[in-house]
């Protein structure tokens, strides 16, 4: 480059580095950029979608998202959880009496308990009275997600959050205890204080744990849309959501190449 003429005409010649070259035209080695994000998280902030783009700058192969269908299969069960804003959300229990039987073998064995903890509607189809959460949460999710049989608290307190919703102590102290394998720094107390699992950078962190403890990843055969079916199964060990996440997914095909 010494031979170049402006660099032997004496005068100060301006250049970018080709790092900031890349990040000015919204490119990036991972191909996970602010703007592909917010293509599928339209309502999520700058701050948010930035803070997604950081956590993974770098290190696709190592949390499993080295292929456009990984990509389209994370981001689009994100999407299918949580929706456009990107924004962990804590699960809520308001069930009506028919449909905690419906879901729950303690609820149809104790169908008048459904009456008693589901909402009550009044006539012209108005929530007159919410449900007990705390109460479906003991006789119902206890039982479920690795809950502590020792802890009553556990079915509610350890609800559903986050951009995957982990859900259950099991799932929240596997979070904690296995932190320090990806991250730096102290490991959030998610026993304690489990919203912290809805703040970021937690929230994206613990989506990646999630689909890496759980091996999600595996169940992409590299079929693309047909795929969405397992890869949903693995996530919530069923089809709820299916829809949202099928059309998610092909959302995330015109983003993830």
């Amino acid at each position: 480059m010494s031979q170049v003429e402006p660099f032997t005409a004496g005068k100060a010649v301006w250049h970018m580095h080709p790092v900031m070259f890349l990040d000015a035209i919204g490119a990036n080695d991972d191909g996970v950029t602010y703007k592909k994000l917010k293509v599928i998280f339209p309502q999520a902030t700058d701050s948010d979608l930035n803070t997604v783009v950081e956590e993974l700058r770098g290190r696709l192969t190592e949390f499993k998202l080295d292929t456009p269908t990984r990509l389209r299969h994370f981001f689009s069960q994100i999407k299918g959880e949580v929706g456009p804003r990107m924004i962990g959300k804590t699960e809520g229990f308001q069930f009506s009496p028919a449909t905690l039987r419906t879901f729950s073998l303690y609820y149809r064995e104790h169908p008048a308990e459904s009456e008693i903890d589901g909402y009550e509607k009044n006539a012209a189809g108005k929530i007159i009275r919410r449900a007990n959460e705390q109460a479906i949460g003991r006789k119902h999710y206890l039982r479920l997600n690795g809950n502590r049989q020792s802890n009553p608290g556990d079915g509610y307190n350890f609800r559903g959050r986050g951009l995957i919703q982990i859900t259950g102590y099991e799932k929240y102290h596997g979070f904690m205890i296995g932190y320090d394998k990806y991250w730096h720094g102290a490991a959030p107390d998610t026993i304690s204080n489990p919203e912290k699992i809805n703040e970021m950078p937690f929230a994206i962190r613990s989506a990646l744990w999630f689909w890496l403890h759980y091996e999600v990843y595996s169940r992409d055969h590299g079929k693309g849309y047909s795929d969405v079916v397992g890869v949903t199964n693995r996530v919530n060990g069923g089809n709820m959501g299916l829809s949202e996440r099928q059309e998610a997914y092909k959302l995330c095909e015109k983003v993830f190449l």
